[in-house]
C-alpha cells in the first residue's frame, strides 16, 4: 500500500456455500441500504452509485466479484473493500474484507463493517481453521476441552478473545462479549465463560500463566500451545477492574488490539496468488477459468516421456567413434544385403561394443550360444576373466557363427568376407591353465546380456540406422539445439541480471523504509519507558497516601480528608540504592553480597532500571513488613499468602510478581541449583548456605528479565527474611 494508505482492518473468510455471491450480496446490500444507497444489483457486472459524497461501486465477473464502498472521513476517505472468489476444485471459496484509510489526518480506528455479522450467520465459515461465529460463545466446563483444541489449530488465523466471569456484575460478562464480537466481526473469536466452574476448568488447562479471572479479558494470538508458551504476555490480559473503571474504552482497547493483530498478517498464499488474477479478470485482462488453473495441481512429468524425449533426441544427433569403454559405434561395411551387426567386448571391463553395418546375411540380429541357422548370425566370445568379444562381419554365406575362447586374456574371432557359404571360422588363444566350460560361460554371459543390456543394444541399432540415412540433417538439428542453447542461456542470464537490478532496488528502499519506522518506534518506546516510570512513581506515592490515611482513620476513627502524609516516600533512582535504603532502614531484611550484579543491571539499562528499583523497593519493604508481622506471631502464613490476602495499611506486591518453588528439574540438577544456592548464617542453615527457590520476578518477560532471590526465615530463629541475589535472570533450562 502507498504511504498515505493505512489498513485498519482486514478480515480472510472461508465460505463453502455454493454461490457465495448470494448471501454476501444480500447482506452487503441490507448494510448499504442504511447508508442511503438503493439496494444492490446483483446482476450487472458493474454498478456505480453516489450518495452525498459517498460512492458504492459493484462489480462481478464469472465467479469472482469485487464491493467497493469510499465514505469521506476528514482530509481523506475511508475505503471498505469486500472481494470474493467462489470455490473451484483445489480451493475453498474465499472472501477478503478490508477496510483502508487514505489520506492524512488524525489517527482513526475502525470496528467490522456491520454487514459481517449477518454475512457470517448465512454459513459455516471459517478463517480456514476454525469457526468464526456472528456472536460470542458461551462455553460451559463441559465444552472446555474441546474448546482447547480449537485454540491449539495450527491454521487458526483469528484472534480469540475470552471474557471470564465478573465476580461484582455477574451479567457483565455476556454484555461486553456482545460488543466485543460485533465490534471485532470476522477478525477474531469471542469466547464467554459462562460460569466459576466453567472459568476454573478452562484456567487449569491453560496453567498458572496463561488464565484469566476477576472479570478480566485475555486475548489468545497464533499460534497457541499452552504446554509450551514461553512467553505468556504475548496473550494480552486485562484486568476487570480496568475494564469496571474504564467501560467501553477499554473494551475498544481490546478491540483495537484483536484487528490490528489480523490487518498486518499475510494472505493465504492461494488467496494472494488468486487475488491478483481476480483483480485482472474484473479488469477484463484475464478470463475467469484462470482462477482454476492457477489452483490446480500441475501433473509431474513421467519417466517414460523423459526417456522418449531422451531417444528422440540421441536418435537426431550422429554419434562420435568410442573413445572409452562401453562406447557404442556404428561403422558402414560395404558390402551388399541387409543389417548384421559385430559386437566385441572391451578386454579389461567387460564393456560391450557394438558394430552395424551391411551384410550380404539376411540380416536377422541374435546372440546366444546356438549355431547359427541360414537367417541368422550368432557371434560369442567368452573368457574366463569375463571378458567377451564378438563380433560378425559381412558373410556371403546365409549365416555365420564364429565363438573365440580364451583362458586369461582377450581373444578375436571373426567371419570374413571370403568365408564360404555356411562357414564357421574358430580361433583359440593359447590358454596358460585349463580352459573352463565354454558353452556354459558362453549361455551365462548371453542370457546376462540379453537381461540387462537388450535394450541398449536396441537403441544402438537405431542410433546406427538413422546415422546412417539422415546424417546431414542430425549435423545440421545439432548446431540448431547447440545455438538455441546458447540463446536462452544469454536470455536466462539477461533475466536474472534485470531481476535481481529490481529486487535490491526494492530491497534497498524497503531498508530504508524499516529502518525509519524501526527509529521511530524507538523514539515512541523510549517515551512510553519514561511515561511508565512516571505512572509507577505516582501510583507508589498514591498507594503510600491511601495506605497512611487507612492507618490514621483506623487509629483516630473519623474521617481525614486533605491530609498529607508524615513521612516523605522514597523513590529509588537504581537498584544499587534500593539496596542501600533496605540495609539502613529496613530491619527484619537481610540483604546478601548481591550488589555487584545489581549495579551491572543499573549500568546496562539505565532506562529501565528506575522502574525495576521501584519494584523492587516495594517487594522489599512488602518481605519486611512480612517478617516483622511473623516473626511477631501476628501473622501465620507465608510471603505469597500475605501478599494474596491483604488488608488495609499491609505493604504487599501483586501475587503475579512471586514464584514460591523452581521448577523440579531446575531444583534437582546442580547446574541450575548452585547459581541459586547463597550464602546464610549457620543459625539458618548449619552448612552455611541454602537453596533460594522463591524469587520476585521484576520483569515477568523479555531481556533482560531481572529476579531477586530469597529466603523466609521469619518463623525461625533469625525472624528474617535474607536476600541472596538482585540481578539478571539465572541460568534455567530455556536459557541452557
Amino acid at each position: 500500500m502507498a504511504s498515505n494508505v493505512t489498513r485498519l482492518y482486514q478480515a480472510v473468510l472461508r465460505d463453502p456455500s455454493v454461490p457465495i455471491s448470494i448471501p454476501l450480496c444480500r447482506t452487503f446490500s441490507d448494510w448499504i441500504v442504511g447508508k442511503g444507497f438503493p439496494p444492490a444489483d446483483a446482476g450487472g457486472p458493474r454498478v456505480e452509485t453516489e450518495v452525498d459524497g459517498a460512492r458504492l461501486t459493484m462489480e462481478r465477473h464469472g465467479d469472482c466479484g469485487r464491493y467497493t464502498l469510499e465514505e469521506p472521513r476528514g482530509e481523506g476517505h475511508l475505503c471498505t473493500r469486500v472481494t470474493y472468489a467462489e470455490s473451484v476444485p483445489g480451493m475453498t471459496g474465499w472472501v477478503v474484507v478490508t477496510v483502508d484509510r487514505h489520506g492524512e489526518g488524525e489517527a482513526m480506528v475502525a470496528n467490522a463493517p456491520g454487514f459481517l455479522p449477518a454475512y457470517l450467520r448465512t454459513a459455516r465459515i471459517t478463517d480456514g481453521g476454525v469457526h468464526v461465529e456472528d456472536g460470542p460463545v458461551a462455553l460451559d466446563e463441559d465444552d472446555v476441552q474441546r474448546f482447547v483444541h480449537t485454540m491449539t489449530e495450527p491454521r487458526r488465523r483469528v484472534p480469540i478473545v475470552v471474557v471470564s466471569v465478573d465476580p461484582q456484575n455477574p451479567g457483565a460478562g455476556r454484555a461486553r462479549a456482545d460488543y466485543l464480537a460485533g465490534a471485532a466481526a470476522g477478525a477474531s473469536l469471542v469466547v464467554q465463560l459462562t460460569d466459576q466452574r466453567a472459568q476454573d476448568r478452562f484456567n487449569k488447562a491453560m496453567g498458572s500463566e496463561l488464565g484469566v479471572f476477576g472479570g478480566g479479558i485475555r486475548t489468545y494470538v497464533t499460534p497457541f500451545d499452552a504446554g509450551d508458551e514461553r512467553y505468556p504476555y504475548r496473550h494480552p490480559p486485562m484486568g476487570g477492574a480496568m475494564i469496571r473503571d474504564q467501560g467501553i474504552a477499554a473494551l475498544n482497547r481490546v478491540v483495537d488490539g484483536v484487528i490490528g493483530e489480523t490487518a498486518r498478517r499475510k494472505l493465504p498464499d492461494d488467496v494472494q496468488q488468486t487475488l491478483r488474477i481476480v483483480y485482472r479478470v474484473l479488469a477484463g485482462r484475464a478470463e475467469p477459468s484462470e482462477i482454476a488453473t492457477a489452483v490446480a495441481p500441475r501433473p509431474a512429468k513421467s519417466a517414460l516421456t523423459r526417456e522418449e524425449l531422451r531417444r528422440r533426441m540421441a536418435a537426431m544427433i550422429q554419434r562420435p567413434a568410442p573413445s572409452v569403454i562401453g562406447a557404442v559405434i556404428e561403422k558402414p561395411v560395404a558390402t551388399k544385403g541387409s543389417v548384421g551387426v559385430e559386437a566385441g567386448a572391451a578386454v579389461t571391463n567387460g564393456a560391450i561394443t557394438a558394430e552395424a553395418g551391411p551384410a550380404a546375411a539376411n540380416g536377422a540380429v541374435a546372440v546366444g550360444t546356438e549355431t547359427a541357422t541360414a537367417n541368422g548370425v550368432t557371434a560369442v566370445e567368452a573368457a574366463a576373466n569375463g571378458v567377451i568379444t564378438a563380433e560378425a562381419g559381412p558373410a556371403v554365406a546365409n549365416g555365420a557363427v564364429a565363438v573365440e575362447a580364451a583362458a586369461n586374456g582377450a581373444a578375436t574371432a571373426g567371419t570374413g568376407p571370403d568365408a564360404g557359404e555356411g562357414a564357421v571360422a574358430v580361433k583359440s588363444a593359447p590358454a596358460a591353465v585349463p580352459a573352463p566350460d565354454l558353452e556354459e560361460l558362453a549361455r551365462t554371459v548371453a542370457n546376462r546380456v540379453i537381461r540387462e543390456l537388450r535394450g541398449e543394444l536396441e537403441t544402438a541399432l537405431g542410433l546406427a540406422t538413422s546415422s546412417g540415412t539422415t546424417g546431414g540433417d542430425s549435423g545440421r538439428l545439432l548446431r540448431e539445439i547447440r545455438m538455441l542453447g546458447a540463446h536462452l542461456s544469454g536470455l536466462r542470464d539477461v533475466v536474472t541480471e534485470r531481476r535481481r537490478d529490481e529486487l535490491l532496488v526494492q530491497a534497498e528502499d524497503e531498508s530504508d523504509r524499516l529502518a525509519t519506522e524501526v527509529e521511530s518506534l524507538r523514539d515512541e518506546h523510549r517515551l512510553l519507558q519514561e511515561e511508565y516510570a512516571e505512572a509507577v512513581t505516582s501510583t507508589r506515592k498514591l498507594s503510600e497516601r491511601v495506605r497512611w490515611l487507612e492507618r490514621t482513620l483506623a487509629e483516630a476513627g473519623q474521617p481525614v480528608y486533605g491530609v498529607t502524609g508524615e513521612q516523605p516516600v522514597f523513590e529509588p533512582a537504581n537498584l544499587t540504592e534500593a539496596l542501600l535504603e533496605a540495609r539502613e532502614n529496613l530491619h527484619h531484611i537481610v540483604v546478601g553480597d548481591t550488589d555487584g550484579v545489581a549495579a551491572r543491571l543499573d549500568l546496562d539499562h539505565p532506562a529501565q532500571c528506575r522502574t525495576w528499583a521501584a519494584k523492587a523497593w516495594d517487594a522489599l519493604r512488602a518481605l519486611d513488613d512480612f517478617a516483622k508481622a511473623r516473626s511477631r506471631g501476628e501473622f501465620a502464613g507465608g510471603f505469597y499468602d500475605w501478599c494474596a490476602h491483604g488488608s488495609p495499611g499491609r505493604f504487599t506486591i501483586p501475587t503475579g510478581m512471586l514464584s514460591m518453588r523452581e521448577s523440579k528439574t531446575v531444583a534437582s540438577r546442580h547446574k541450575f541449583s548452585a547459581p541459586r544456592t547463597f550464602a546464610v548464617p549457620p543459625e539458618v542453615n548449619p552448612i552455611g548456605q541454602v537453596l533460594m527457590e522463591a524469587h520476585i520476578k521484576l520483569r515477568p518477560i523479555g531481556y533482560p528479565a531481572p529476579r531477586m532471590y530469597f529466603h523466609d526465615d521469619s518463623g525461625g530463629a533469625t525472624g528474617k527474611i535474607w536476600i541472596g541475589y538482585l540481578g539478571d535472570h539465572l541460568p534455567n533450562t530455556r536459557t541452557n
